[in-house]
């Protein structure tokens, strides 16, 4: 995807506080497919942000989808260029380590990337992958977590990440935790809400 080089840094920014209050304001995350295309055309014809990158880009929408709210996900995890524009952002992996994960288990300081979110942690003798996300992309974060988990001594985690209590289903629950047995990975479940940034 360009990264739109014709756009100057200071349109970029003020277009990016307008996406991102938007999108925080919206649970966009949480949006079905055809409303995030309705909020697409509703940003496009928006003079203050496509009106404003029609003058630098031929394509306003195509930029808005593929630069600014493809990173979104990336930016309430405190991670990757925007991170700074979303008023919104998820706990850390030292928050939820290790009570998701034992006690012994700790966040491995500087250890947080993407592409999935994930870390390292430690018992203090092995070092460990952890993986987390949705728990609708639990073949994703399983594929990460057999390939990327391979590299370190301790068996690799996923921690399905959900907002609350209530969308945790137990036959899911189940089949996510027999799966990961299967492939040698321990499956937790970890709420995380978001939280305004301070």
């Amino acid at each position: 995807m360009p990264t739109a080089p014709n756009i100057p840094l200071s349109v970029r920014d003020e277009v990016l506080k307008l996406l991102y209050a938007d999108a925080d304001a919206l649970d966009w995350e949480r949006l079905p497919a055809q409303t995030k295309t309705a909020q697409y055309n509703q940003w496009v014809q928006d003079p203050r942000i496509g009106g404003l990158l029609g003058r630098f880009i031929p394509n306003p929408h195509l930029w808005i989808k593929e630069v600014p709210l493809k990173e979104y996900a990336r930016a309430l995890e405190n991670m990757g260029r925007f991170a700074q524009f979303t008023s919104m952002h998820y706990p850390p992996p030292s928050d939820f380590i290790d009570p998701t994960f034992g006690g012994e288990w700790t966040y491995i300081p500087d250890s947080q990337a993407d592409k999935p979110p994930h870390c390292l942690a430690t018992d203090g003798t092995t070092q460990r992958y952890v993986c987390w996300g949705p728990p609708n992309q639990f073949k994703d974060l399983l594929w990460a977590a057999l390939t990327a988990g391979v590299k370190e001594h301790g068996r690799p985690g996923i921690a399905l990440s959900v907002r609350t209590d209530a969308e945790i289903e137990a036959a899911d629950r189940r089949r996510n935790q027999a799966i990961g047995e299967r492939c040698g990975i321990e499956v937790r479940y970890v709420i995380r809400p978001l939280r305004r940034r301070l």
